[in-house]
Order: C-alpha cells, then sequence, then structure tokens
C-alpha cells in the first residue's frame, strides 16, 4: 500500500505508531510497524476498525494476535508481489520458448531449401560421383536437422517443466493467502470471500443460507492459566472440530482470535442450528491434555450464534445478527446455541422466516 504524505506527516504518524506500540507493549518489529503506522495514518479503514475493537475491549496485543493482524491485511501485498515474480519469470520462459522455435524454424527453411535443391540436381540426371556428393551432403544436413531438433526438444522439455512449476507456486501461494497459519482452516480473507460468493448463489438461485459465529468460552483465562502454547493447541482443536461436524459445500473459517464461522449454503435456520448444536456437544467430548505432561486440563466450550441470510441486506447486517446471538448464549451461561429468532420474537421479518424454515 503506498501514501502519498509530506515529509512532516511521515514523521509525526512514524512518532505517532511508535508511541501507540509502546503504550500496548508491542514490540517494534518492521511488521507491527506497518500495522501501526497504517493506523495511524487512517488509510485503511478495515484495519483501523479492527484495532479500534481490539483496543476497546482491553485485549492484549500479543504477538500472535500481532502476526494476524498482518497476514489479515498485509498478505494481499506479499501474494501480489510473488504472483509478479511468478508472472515475470514465466515471461521469460515463454520468451525463451519463441527463441528455441524461431531458431529451429529458420533451420527448417535451410532443411527444406537444401532438399529442394538435391531434387532439382537430380532431375538434371547427375553422375554417379555427383550423386555421391550430393547424398553425403543431404546426409549431413539432416544430421544437423537431427540435432537441432533434439536441442529444441529439451528446451521446450526444461522450459515446459520451469512454467508448470511456476503455475504450481502462483496456486500454492494463492492458496496459503486464503488460509490461517496456524489451523490449516479458511481465514478472514476467504471467509468474505465465501460468504459473498454463498450470498450471490442465494439471490441467483432463491435458496438459504446461515452463518454461524462462535467463540470459546472463557478462552483468555485459559491463555492466562497455560500459555499461549496451550491455546494454539486448543485453537487447532475447535477448527478440527469445526471440520469434523460439517460436510459438503460447508465452510469453516477462523473469523479472528478464539472467534469461528461457519457457512452454510442451502441451509435453513433450523438445521442450521441443529449443525451448530452437534458442533458443540462435539467439542465438549474431547478432552484437553498438556502433552509434555499427559495432564488432562479438562474440557472446552463453545457458545454459537445462528442468523438466516435476508435476501438484499448488506453482509453486515447478517453478521451483526449472529454475533448478537452469539452474544446472547454467552449472556445466558455460555455453552449453548441461540439464534437470531431468540432476541427477535418481535420481528415479522424473523418470524416469516422461523415459518420457512
Amino acid at each position: 500500500m503506498e501514501y502519498f504524505e509530506t515529509d512532516e506527516a511521515t514523521q509525526a504518524h512514524a512518532g505517532s505508531a511508535m508511541e501507540l506500540m509502546a503504550e500496548h507493549d508491542v514490540p517494534p518489529n518492521p511488521k507491527n510497524f506497518a500495522v501501526w503506522y497504517s493506523y495511524c495514518t487512517r488509510q485503511h479503514p478495515e484495519l483501523g476498525r479492527a484495532i479500534d475493537g481490539i483496543l476497546k475491549k482491553n485485549e492484549p496485543l500479543t504477538t500472535e494476535r500481532s502476526e494476524e493482524i498482518y497476514a489479515a491485511y498485509f498478505s494481499a501485498d506479499n501474494t501480489a508481489d510473488a504472483i509478479r515474480d511468478a508472472s515475470r519469470k514465466i515471461q521469460g520462459a515463454l520468451a525463451q520458448i519463441l527463441e528455441f522455435v524461431g531458431e529451429a524454424g529458420q533451420e527448417t527453411a535451410h532443411y527444406g531449401q537444401v532438399l529442394e535443391d538435391f531434387s532439382g540436381k537430380l532431375s538434371g540426371g547427375p553422375k554417379i560421383d555427383e550423386l555421391r556428393d550430393l547424398v553425403d551432403g543431404v546426409l549431413g544436413e539432416t544430421r544437423k536437422m537431427e540435432e537441432c531438433s533434439r536441442k529444441v526438444e529439451s528446451h521446450l522439455r526444461a522450459s515446459t517443466t520451469e512454467v508448470v512449476t511456476l503455475r504450481q507456486r502462483i496456486e500454492t501461494v494463492q492458496q496459503e493467502a486464503l488460509t490461517d497459519a496456524l489451523t490449516g482452516i479458511a481465514n478472514r480473507k476467504s471467509f468474505d470471500k465465501s460468504l459473498r460468493d454463498a450470498v450471490r448463489e442465494v439471490e441467483e438461485k432463491e435458496t438459504q443460507m446461515c452463518l454461524l459465529m462462535t467463540d470459546i468460552d472463557d478462552f483468555k483465562s485459559f491463555n492466562d492459566n497455560w500459555g499461549h502454547q496451550l491455546g494454539d493447541q486448543v485453537l487447532k482443536l475447535v477448527a478440527k472440530t469445526l471440520v469434523e461436524c460439517i460436510k459438503g459445500r460447508d465452510i469453516a473459517a477462523r473469523y479472528g482470535g478464539e472467534e469461528f464461522a461457519v457457512i452454510l449454503p442451502q441451509t435453513r435456520l433450523t438445521h442450521a442450528v441443529t449443525v451448530a448444536e452437534n458442533i458443540r456437544a462435539a467439542l465438549g467430548t474431547k478432552k484437553v491434555v498438556k502433552r509434555a505432561t499427559g495432564e488432562e486440563l479438562g474440557t472446552i466450550t463453545m457458545s454459537v450464534g445462528a442468523a438466516l441470510y435476508r435476501p438484499g441486506e448488506p453482509l453486515g447486517q447478517l453478521v451483526q445478527r449472529a454475533d448478537s446471538a452469539l452474544y446472547l448464549a454467552k449472556q445466558e451461561g455460555r455453552n449453548r446455541v441461540a439464534s437470531e429468532l431468540d432476541i427477535e420474537d418481535d420481528n415479522p421479518v424473523a418470524q416469516a422466516n422461523a415459518h420457512s424454515a
């Protein structure tokens, strides 16, 4: 991302970024500085809202959380750089292929002329000695052409291999950009794209689609008591459980921190609540074990909020309703599922959706 500022503004924003990082105990490494400099310039609204939300909740800006923010809002730039680099290499490989083909074309044209000359001389009735010389000449040119063909084939094979390798590299980079590095499931960027795709399908095919927003109960206390390594283990366990409990075209994603989301295409609200209950129950059967000692640390519980997409509404409203249902589940004691209907019994639109479900 580029910024067009005066030197004075740049210095002011850099100073503000360093002050905020010191205030919130954020290590002043290059990635963190990029995040906080961008925050201070306010030229990245989504990043600004994300950090404002963290600060408002007084959540600790741990190294892991800082890495998540950088990956969420700056990985696209890294992906673009990698793709541009691969594209340049592919262009170079193609240029080499064209060069080899051009050289082969010249050799082929020369060989054709030799054969044409040979044919013309044969029609004149050459003597034995002359015929021997002509045959020797054609044989020599044929060997040259054969050698040229082998070289071109070798070059083409090598160039083709390089192009295939670069294509695979691009696919890998794109996949990494859409995957949460810790849990291996879809990240926030992939979630946003998948949600837009699911909504497009609803609008085009007049189907239904639901969203689950989930949050690990008391995760901060678990981290404080047992450390971030075990906290990471729990996040992986939750992601694995989500994947095990969904099927088909359903998509599980890490929304941020200890919050996960599940997109359920072609799903009614009653069925979405059932899926949510299955996830909650499945997680409750899994034990968290300290690998170094084998000590069992108990089970992890999860609260879930479910909402049904209403055709034509902004996506933010869908996420907000699912979040509100999640908040209600937390308020009512955690380790439970709530849907938008639990907080909107007097909403005629919600009632209509309930009847259709």
